[in-house]
């Protein structure tokens, strides 16, 4: 079963790996032939005066009849070296011509199977559900899309055409040593049960190491690409000595399984040439002895152990196969893992209506597949198509799993979201995920100009609008104070930037995609209270009219929304306005209680700031 998926990773390239075989086979076939040429050109040295080489009794020479022909021509003994100097370039320019094609075709058949397998995984990996891309190792997936393609396709196209090349060499090189001597034939074939026998021990030893080294270099990977993103926490804790000796001993464990799988190896491979020296001196002796005796000619024993390189050597080289086959079904068997896994668009709904933004929780309860205890349960809202509401709770109380279900990442188990009175789950992911703004509390920056950053969701945004986009996410002052402005290119994930920086950046993107529904999940925390203000009282200018929701723990920010909604353990425990909440006994109260004496404190403290400046 294993073989069968490595074999279907290269669907639709069965024609060029057809032509690449017909290329492979046939050099061989001509190949077979070269020694011929020397059996010949000894016999003609060898020839009486005015005899043929061709006519002598011991040792016929098999080359094709139109050959035998142009060097038959003449019995002058330099005119058929000549000749037989002149057919042999005209042969090796020729094989070299076809060799060229043969390899070209090898490299296409590699490149472009790589090229398509590495596309189909990638998109298949950001079909997968949002679960998966929070349980996944970062170093793993790029490992699969790189060295394990390489691997796999390494070997369905190289290695398969280079069995293509064993067969072919060894029919070629048996029949042509049958025509000379079948005893020799069979001295050379009789070590190839011994030899499958031996590889198939080797292959089931060397396919658990592989699998070992492929764990321990995904596992040394994942440390690499953690180490490289977290470098700025790594150097802010001093840390680099942990880090440094972490991947010494990931290090080290990959060394180690190259180790002991290299062991192996050299074993196997000190074997193959033992035997394949001991068949040479084998098919030496024979030779000898069967010129001894006048069954052979000495041209005849030339040819032989030329062609016994045809039967020895291309087994010899069956270790190699076996190693990239072993490497390539444990790299597979990682590709199809990820393959098998279903998409998340399995599940998916069919419409695309307009959105209003109009959203209506009705008794949602949802939980992980592993735990029996849910993280919402029977949660009723609604929210009116333009309305501004914050949503806020402890940590854990289920506002980010509110806004994920939204998106469709995850699906309720119990109860109705209605969009515009639809409900989500008769709604496309893509259209419903197209139709709301996200903003992130860490908000991911790529490395590109700042203008780039902005316009990414909308790429055909006009200037203007993306100036107007800047401006009302409070970035406009930062921006004019950056050397090359808008066309500052920040480093990767926006380290460049500060955090607040980084989140307005991000809130500027979101407004030039213009979304109906826009969804700020705790992306004001890294603000001040001033620029907090500004960024809201833009967001109920007229041109960015939008459903709102809010997610934050900072009550001056909920306080000016259309509706609060206040979580506690999954559940609702009230909706109101501040005006409301902020009377009524509940979380809303006591965290305005603290927070609100603290704005009041810091606002006569800027009060009194302003009077002792005047």
């Amino acid at each position: 079963m294993r073989i069968i998926k490595l074999f279907r990773l290269a669907k639709g390239f069965f024609v060029v790996f057809l032509i690449g075989a017909l290329l492979t086979a046939f050099h061989q076939w001509t190949y077979s032939n070269v020694p011929l040429f020397t059996q010949f050109l000894i016999k003609t040295l060898m020839a009486q005066p005015g005899i043929a080489p061709g006519d002598v009794s011991v040792g016929v020479v098999h080359l094709p009849v139109f050959l035998l022909n142009y060097f038959n021509q003449t019995t002058a003994v330099m005119e058929i070296i000549m000749r037989i100097a002149i057919a042999l370039m005209i042969l090796q320019v020729f094989r070299f011509t076809l060799r060229f094609v043969e390899m070209w075709t090898r490299g296409y058949l590699q490149e472009r199977m790589a090229e398509k397998l590495r596309i189909r995984l990638y998109g298949h990996i950001q079909d997968l559900n949002y679960q998966f891309h929070n349980n996944a190792d970062t170093g793993d997936l790029i490992q699969r899309c790189t060295t394990d393609i390489e691997s796999t396709t390494g070997f369905l196209s190289g290695r398969m055409l280079d069995a293509v090349n064993l067969l072919a060499t060894l029919f070629f090189g048996a029949y042509q040593m049958i025509l000379i001597n079948k005893t020799m034939v069979f001295v050379s074939l009789a070590i190839i049960p011994f030899i499958a026998i031996s590889s198939i021990i080797y292959f089931f030893k060397i396919d658990k190491i592989f699998m070992n080294i492929e764990h321990t270099e995904s596992h040394m990977m994942t440390v690499i690409q953690e180490n490289l993103s977290g470098s700025r926490v790594v150097k802010a804790f001093a840390n680099e000595v942990y880090e440094i000796e972490k991947m010494t001993n990931k290090n080290r464990e990959y060394a180690d399984a190259l180790i002991r799988a290299n062991k192996i190896v050299a074993v196997y491979w000190g074997i193959m040439d033992f035997i394949g020296i001991t068949q040479y001196l084998v098919i030496t002796a024979i030779g000898v002895y069967y010129v001894q005796r006048g069954q052979m000619d000495a041209a005849g024993v030339v040819a032989s152990l030329s062609l016994v390189g045809m039967l020895i050597w291309p087994v010899r080289g069956l270790g190699r196969m076996i190693n990239d086959f072993g490497k390539a079904l444990v790299a597979s068997d990682r590709i199809n893992e990820i393959l098998s896994k279903p998409s998340e668009y399995d599940n998916d709904g069919t419409q695309t209506p307009d959105i209003d933004g109009a959203i209506e929780f009705k008794d949602v309860s949802f939980k992980f597949d592993d735990t029996n205890e849910h993280l919402l349960k029977h949660v009723d809202f609604k929210i009116k198509a333009g309305q501004t509401v914050a949503i806020i709770g402890r940590t854990g109380s289920g506002k980010s799993t509110i806004i994920n279900l939204l998106l469709r990442m995850y699906d309720y188990q119990d109860g109705e979201i209605l969009i515009d009175g639809l409900p989500l789950k008769d709604i496309k992911k893509k259209h419903i995920r197209n139709q709301i703004g996200v903003v992130l509390q860490d908000p991911f920056l790529y490395s590109k100009t700042v203008f780039e950053n902005i316009a990414i969701a909308h790429k055909n945004a006009a200037k203007d609008r993306v100036y107007m986009a800047a401006e009302a996410a409070a970035l406009e002052k930062d921006i004019k104070t950056f050397k090359q402005g808008y066309e500052t290119v920040v480093g990767e994930k926006g380290t460049t930037l500060s955090g607040g920086q980084k989140q307005r950046v991000a809130i500027a993107r979101v407004l030039v995609s213009d979304k109906p529904i826009l969804i700020f999940d705790d992306a004001l925390s890294a603000v001040d209270t001033k620029t907090d203000t500004m960024i809201r009282e833009a967001l109920k200018n007229k041109n960015y009219k939008h459903t709102t929701i809010i997610i934050t723990h900072r009550i001056t920010t909920a306080k000016e929304a259309d509706v609060i909604i206040v979580l506690e353990q999954g559940k609702i425990e009230a909706i109101g306005t501040h005006e409301t909440l902020s009377q009524a006994p509940g979380l809303y109260q006591k965290l305005w209680s603290i927070q609100g004496k603290l704005e009041a404190e810091f606002k006569e403290l800027v009060e009194r700031g302003e009077e002792h400046a005047s």
